[in-house]
């Protein structure tokens, strides 16, 4: 079961990289429209780093 979740932690983690790349480049093509947005993109790319790492470590039996 660990690994199981694991594997659904890491494809979080990918999702939410995506989703943080396609905010940037929307962002890059349109312009910044709230003055939260560059906090929003820094919070989604540690959610998504954090997620990997718990990932990563359920995968390996690190809990």
């Amino acid at each position: 079961m660990e690994r199981f979740t694991g594997i659904v932690v890491v494809l979080l983690s990918i999702w939410e990289f995506y989703t943080v790349y396609g905010a940037f480049k929307a962002v890059k093509k349109v312009g910044t429209t709230s003055r939260f947005l560059p906090l929003a993109l820094w919070s989604g790319t540690f959610l998504g780093i954090v997620f990997l790492g718990i990932g990563i470590r359920l995968l390996l039996n690190g809990y």
